[in-house]
């Protein structure tokens, strides 16, 4: 019988969370992320904390006001467009090692949307993320101690996986990561059509403190704003392709095809 996943509601998920990325994650953005690609880190990978998807951030700082508290939610990466002059905004972040909505081990905020990075945990990644490490299984999961059970019981097989993790986790968290990695997919394919249509000209090989303070002193837009602004799509579509992320309606069918 397949274990199922039940949160012990310890908080620890949403605490202690600032720059707790993989080693070679670490690496990879030191070598890239800072000037040599055309999406570029704001604050040192020491300091990433809360990844929050644009509209998602709109959302957090509506919902901030609400419960009266400030959750320091900065920009996190950006792409300096020499086109338009403009700092696209395309993640952001809350600046801080303890998630703000968090109070007396309960979340403020638990009947909203939640962002992706709450509602995934407490899966690190996906088994789709496409990346140029190999696939280890174990390095989906954070450290959660509802795992005890699970974890000893994974397949070898990625099929065979997908199908257990299915099944394993009824709290929707399996989900929310697959579709968390296929909107990561969504993102790279946007930017790479955007330059190759030349809507984008993003500004690299720059001396990084020079990029960020022009980034940091240009005029602001957000991600999806600018897909609207610059006719890549409607508002309409947007939304729609919003609508679809929240609802995971991707992952639904990745998992459903891949496991038939």
């Amino acid at each position: 019988m397949i274990p199922k996943f039940k949160c012990q509601q310890c908080g620890k998920c949403c605490d202690h969370i600032r720059g707790k990325i993989s080693k070679e994650e670490k690496e990879f953005l030191k070598q890239y992320a800072y000037g040599k690609m055309p999406l570029v880190q704001l604050m040192p990978v020491e300091n990433i904390s809360f990844p929050l998807w644009d509209w998602e951030a709109k959302r957090f700082m509506k919902w901030q006001k609400e419960v009266n508290i400030d959750a320091k939610i900065n920009p996190s990466r950006a792409i300096l467009d020499l086109n338009t002059n403009k700092t696209i905004i395309v993640t952001y972040s809350m600046d801080a090692d303890s998630c703000p909505f968090l109070k007396d081990k309960k979340c403020l905020i638990y009947d909203k949307k939640r962002a992706y990075v709450c509602r995934l945990f407490p899966f690190n990644k996906g088994p789709f993320l496409k990346t140029d490490e190999a696939f280890v299984k174990e390095d989906m999961f954070g450290t959660c101690p509802a795992l005890d059970d699970i974890l000893p019981k994974l397949p070898y097989d990625k099929k065979d996986i997908v199908k257990f993790l299915s099944e394993a986790f009824p709290d929707g968290s399996f989900l929310n990561v697959v579709q968390h990695d296929l909107i990561t997919e969504w993102e790279n394919k946007t930017i790479i059509a955007l330059m190759k249509a030349k809507k984008i000209r993003p500004a690299m090989n720059y001396p990084y403190e020079f990029l960020k303070k022009r980034i940091d002193n240009a005029e602001k837009i957000d991600f999806s704003d600018f897909l609207v602004e610059s006719n890549y799509t409607s508002r309409e579509e947007m939304d729609r392709l919003i609508n679809h992320f929240d609802n995971n309606i991707e992952a639904k069918g990745k998992i459903k095809e891949f496991i038939k």
